[in-house]
């Protein structure tokens, strides 16, 4: 059985609660919703309470770093202590699209760093062309980080090994070119993770449509067969990792 560590049910075409029934049936145990901003968060805190095998995360997402508040720190604290909220996030810093400067995206970053200190929540975090950046942020957080959907190659997999940090592996490693995909023997099987990103980062089998929680079984797939071990070995170190960083309640 598999958790998707990464989804947002709330962007899905169908009801989270019809997505999380297909993700049952293809062997995903769990599902791990991620807020990107307070509404969203708030309303997959109550995802989270209500339908089983769903957990969730509350953060604000880099793209909405302009907009944030004291305020919706604040909220974001409260909402951190709802059942089923496991996680602060996604949160960090993007300079591909770069929406708002590096400045206002870091001092988002440097706040929800401070909360997941007080909160002892883990830290999902989004980066994308801002590694250095990223590394140098997270320098002061003191609870279990994730690199949600990597894309790196070696010298970045082996700085998150000598952190410790889990690294989640999103449909994008199934791509041709992806340099991700190279090193996958590289990182630490303790700190692997496997997400879909849905509705976004369809894995290859799939490519073109939207994602859902039920496609990590293709990126699990693959992510088996580059490291040359049965679907099933994959499954249960991804789910134990996902259980520990997570604290979620499963059996493995």
């Amino acid at each position: 059985m598999l958790v998707d560590s990464h989804t947002h049910l709330l962007r899905l075409r169908v009801e989270p609660e019809e997505a999380v029934r297909e993700a049952a049936h293809a062997g995903v145990l769990a599902v791990v919703n991620i807020g990107t901003d307070v509404e969203d968060s708030r309303q997959g805190a109550k995802l989270a309470a209500t339908v089983p095998n769903v957990y969730s995360s509350v953060g604000i997402h880099p793209h909405n770093a302009g907009a944030y508040t004291a305020a919706d720190l604040e909220t974001l604290a409260e909402l951190a202590e709802s059942p089923g909220v496991v996680a602060l996030g996604e949160v960090g810093l993007d300079y591909y699209r770069n929406e708002w400067s590096g400045e206002i995206q870091r001092a988002l970053f440097e706040d929800v760093v401070s909360l997941a200190n007080d909160t002892r929540l883990p830290l999902i975090i989004h980066s994308r062309q801002a590694f250095g950046n990223t590394m140098a942020c997270l320098g002061n957080a003191r609870v279990p980080v994730v690199l949600h959907c990597f894309e790196g190659g070696e010298r970045e997999v082996r700085e998150a090994r000598e952190r410790s940090y889990y690294i989640g592996l999103a449909g994008n490693v199934t791509y041709k070119n992806s340099e991700t995909a190279k090193v996958l023997r590289l990182m630490d099987p303790e700190r692997m993770l496997v997400e879909t990103d849905a509705p976004y980062l369809s894995p290859q089998p799939v490519r073109g449509r939207p994602n859902a929680p039920k496609n990590v079984v293709y990126t699990a797939r693959f992510v088996a067969e580059r490291l040359g071990i049965e679907d099933e070995e994959l499954a249960t170190l991804t789910t134990r990792n996902a259980r520990n960083v997570f604290g979620l309640p499963l059996e493995v």
